[in-house]
């Protein structure tokens, strides 16, 4: 197993808003509903360290259902990589459901199932089951995931951390990195899987809106050296709150 060293560019956004006019009476913002929609633009869209496809647009809608006896995540994920590197299943649709589980020892715990569909090749669709745990220590966030999926039977399980700079009121740089670990997932045997390092720069362009650029690096790893390059990309998206 090698890494390789690798430099991770990063540039610097301003920008500046300028209001005009009296305002005669403070606007009243209501609380939102608890949903959240974002669209994007990714050089390369790389699930799970495999590397699937390059100028992959994306969007996405996230719901807090609240009305149930404990609150339920729900969202939906579709993307579609321009050029596809994986064997035609160009397009995917990812459906979710998450709950919140008991805390210890500090670390906030959630429960999801999440279903993989791909529209356009017609493959066969995939569910999993996963659990994260993740905390911060004040200095830095750590989290950690396992997934399991019932149609290839693999285990995949990531862990990470990251650590926010406060840049300005409206910008922050976000620093994360991580590895993973698989079982039959994207390869026979149990091998670690990638290594990952990015930086992005969420900059809060109103209360409800984020604009979030970033750049990062993909190491290749035991179970995917051999099916793939290590791989620099970058892209952005925008998510408004309601």
């Amino acid at each position: 197993m090698k890494l390789k060293a690798f430099i991770a560019i990063t540039g610097a956004f301003a920008i500046t808003f300028a209001n005009a006019g009296d305002a005669k009476a403070p606007i009243v913002i209501e609380d939102d509903l608890g949903a959240t929609i974002s669209t994007g633009y990714d050089t390369s869209y790389i699930f799970r360290g495999e590397i699937r496809g390059d100028n992959a647009i994306s969007t996405g809608l996230d719901y807090t259902l609240t009305a149930l006896p404990v609150d339920v995540d729900l969202g939906v994920f579709y993307v579609n990589p321009t050029d596809s590197r994986n064997q035609g299943n160009d397009d995917e649709l990812h459906i979710s459901a998450a709950v919140a589980g008991p805390s210890f020892a500090g670390f906030d715990t959630a429960v999801s199932v999440t279903a993989f569909l791909y529209p356009e090749s017609g493959s066969d669709e995939t569910y999993e089951v996963a659990l994260g745990v993740s905390r911060s220590l004040g200095i830095v966030d750590i989290y950690a995931s396992v997934h399991y999926d019932f149609e290839i039977e693999g285990w995949y399980a990531e862990a990470g951390a990251e650590k926010a700079f406060g840049i300005s009121d409206n910008m922050d740089l976000v620093i994360a990195s991580g590895v993973s670990y698989q079982d039959g997932y994207h390869a026979s045997g149990s091998d670690f899987n990638h290594f990952y390092v990015s930086a992005s720069l969420p900059i809060s362009l109103r209360s409800n809106v984020t604009l979030t650029p970033y750049v990062a690096g993909l190491v290749a790893l035991d179970a995917l050296e051999n099916a793939q390059d290590d791989e620099v990309h970058g892209g952005v998206s925008i998510s408004v709150n309601f």
